[in-house]
This record gives structure tokens, sequence and C-alpha cells, in this order.
């Protein structure tokens, strides 16, 4: 390698020394720099984005405990109280209830779907109830169901 150098003129020399010096800057600046640079980036977004994500589940916290406190009053109501309250907040027509232990069986005869989620998850997240078992059929008009059976209980 050494008598090749040798053999080339001072012009060839440099020329190749420049292009050393560019291949090696590009390199550098390809695999070691950019990469470098990029993650850095992505990095403060990712904590940007956890940072983010800590003040949501702080504020809900707040909210779950302030929630959690105002529903404590509510805690020592009947199952049967708490479900005539939240069914004609949402204008639920129950057919029957019926006491089973610390259970409460409910039977409806036609619902919208939708608004029988949105209920059970009213009593869900706001009563403290909890659906142990339920027993759905299809109705007549597409997106309504009766519901046979379902069962109630506490927490």
């Amino acid at each position: 390698m050494k008598t090749w150098w040798q053999q080339l003129n001072l012009r060839e020399q440099r020329l190749i020394m420049a292009m050393a010096a560019a291949i090696s800057v590009f390199i550098l600046y390809g695999l070691i720099w950019q990469p470098l640079n990029e993650n850095i980036a992505s990095s403060k977004l990712k904590i940007e984005r956890q940072q983010a994500l800590l003040s949501w589940v702080e504020d809900n916290t707040k909210r779950y405990k302030q929630a959690k406190l105002t529903n404590g009053s509510r805690s020592g109501a009947s199952l049967s109280s708490i479900v005539n309250r939240t069914s004609r907040q949402n204008d639920i027509i129950i057919t029957r209830m019926q006491p089973q232990a610390d259970d409460l069986q409910v039977w409806i005869d036609e619902i919208s779907f939708n608004q029988l989620l949105t209920w059970l998850e009213q009593l869900a997240s706001r009563e403290g109830l909890r659906v142990k078992n339920i027993d759905l059929s299809l109705a007549d008009e597409q997106g309504v169901v009766r519901v046979r059976r379902l069962q109630l209980g506490k927490s």
C-alpha cells in the first residue's frame, strides 16, 4: 500500500486525502451524529407524552377521589333505591325487580342496547354496583334488546 501511495503524484495524493476526509465526515455524520440527534428528538417527544399522561392521570385521580367521596354517602342506599333512581334518570322502564340475598334481579321488556350499556356503566362507575349476571334476548326492532334477567350486586 505504501508503494502504491508513493507511486501517485502529489496532486493525486491530495485528491485521495480530500476524498477520504469527505467520506470520513459523511460516515461520522450519517452513522453517528444524525442517529444521535434523532434519538434525542424522539426521547424528548416521549418525555413530553409521558408528562402529559402523568398530568392526565393526576387530574383524573383527583376527580375519581372526589367522586368516590360524593358517592360514599350513597353507599348506604339499598340496591333497589339506587336502581330506581338511576333508571328514572335514564328514562328506563323496569318491568320487575326482585331482591335475592345481597343482590337484586331486574327485568326490562325493551331497551336500546346503547342505553342499557350507558346505564350499566353509570351503575358501575358512579354507584359502585356490578353486574353479576345478565341474560339478554333480541327484540323485534334493530338495536333493541329484552333484559330477561339482570343480577346486580354491590362491589
